[in-house]
């Protein structure tokens, strides 16, 4: 019976070193019976998802930083189109003047008591630059006038669409280079209400506030403190006559404001819209306008908030070299 008992004892291990036992519940890193495929299977779709969303990111990526790229250049470029055809036409049609330098009466024509010392003759005060706008005229019948300011970008000719409806005329030149064809930086232009020759009392010229510190972004530096005891002038060329522009105020102001108005009843009104103006400036001036004056208003593009406008405005005072009425014939 003992016999027996031992008997099925060995069996009984001999069995147990041959049967596999039950796992117990740890990971072996090996799938279990039953399971094998099925996460591989379900784990491929969301791997071939992740691809494509990086893959539709990359190219959404890299196709706004060729946009951007090309947006860039495509400014850049612009810019130097439109500086390299006004460079153009100063070259071409703008010269300068002499300096109007005293100069001294030759000793010769004087007495023999006065000949030891010269008596200067003051010069006329000339606008310094000549712009030939016969042949400027000829490139484009629509040059109204030339405006210059010493030691900045602005030196450009000033142009005027007389238009049917004032509405769309004024916008002509908002994108047009001289001769009509499409510019980003488009060209100074006169308000269509005014008179072409500066006569009206408030001659009205615009012009854009380029990134790049072209056409009249430099007007805007007139709100920097000292900027106006650095460029108190500037000067305006027509066909007809040359004058200084003596700057008595600059501010901002809404695109639809009354610094845009071009008429007045009468002159002592004129004068009240002058001192109204020169209250608002940013800058202190000792210009005054005078009866019988005047004025311009150069206006560009400001950012202070929608529609912001800045402006300067100054007394148009006529120069004594009338030398281009010929050109006006």
């Amino acid at each position: 019976m003992r016999q027996s008992e031992s008997e099925a004892t060995r069996r009984q291990a001999d069995t147990a070193r041959y049967v596999r036992q039950p796992q117990t519940a740890r990971h072996t890193g090996r799938d279990e019976p039953g399971t094998r495929g099925k996460r591989s299977r379900s784990a491929a779709p969301m791997k071939r998802g992740v691809r494509i969303l990086l893959f539709f990111l990359c190219a959404v990526f890299l196709g706004v930083f060729a946009f951007s790229g090309w947006k860039l250049y495509s400014i850049l470029h612009a810019y130097k189109v439109a500086e390299r055809q006004y460079d153009s036409l100063s070259e071409r049609y703008v010269a300068a003047q002499p300096s109007a330098s005293p100069t001294a009466v030759p000793t010769d024509a004087l007495p023999t008591a006065a000949a030891e010392t010269p008596v200067p003759t003051p010069r006329t005060e000339e606008s310094p630059i000549h712009v030939d706008f016969a042949q400027l005229r000829s490139e484009s019948s629509e040059v109204v006038g030339w405006i210059y300011s010493a030691n900045t970008k602005i030196n450009y000719p000033i142009v005027q669409h007389p238009g049917d409806n004032p509405a769309t005329a004024d916008y002509y030149y908002l994108y047009r280079d001289i001769h009509g064809n499409y510019s980003g930086s488009g060209t100074p232009f006169m308000d269509v209400r005014c008179a072409s020759d500066f006569s009206d009392y408030n001659s009205v010229v615009y012009g854009h506030h380029m990134n790049d510190g072209s056409m009249f972004a430099s007007i805007g530096d007139y709100r920097k403190e000292g900027y106006y005891a650095e460029h108190p002038i500037l000067y305006l060329n027509t066909p007809t006559r040359n004058y200084r522009i003596e700057v008595f105020a600059g501010y901002i102001t809404d695109a639809d404001s009354n610094s845009y108005t071009i008429w007045f009843p009468d002159e002592s009104s004129f004068l009240l819209y002058c001192q109204d103006m020169k209250a608002q400036s940013n800058f202190a001036s000792d210009v005054t306008v005078q009866p019988g004056d005047k004025i311009i208003t150069l206006s560009t593009c400001s950012y202070e908030y929608y529609d912001a406008r800045y402006v300067i405005q100054g007394r148009l005072v006529p120069l004594d070299d009338a030398t281009n009425v010929s050109a006006a014939n």
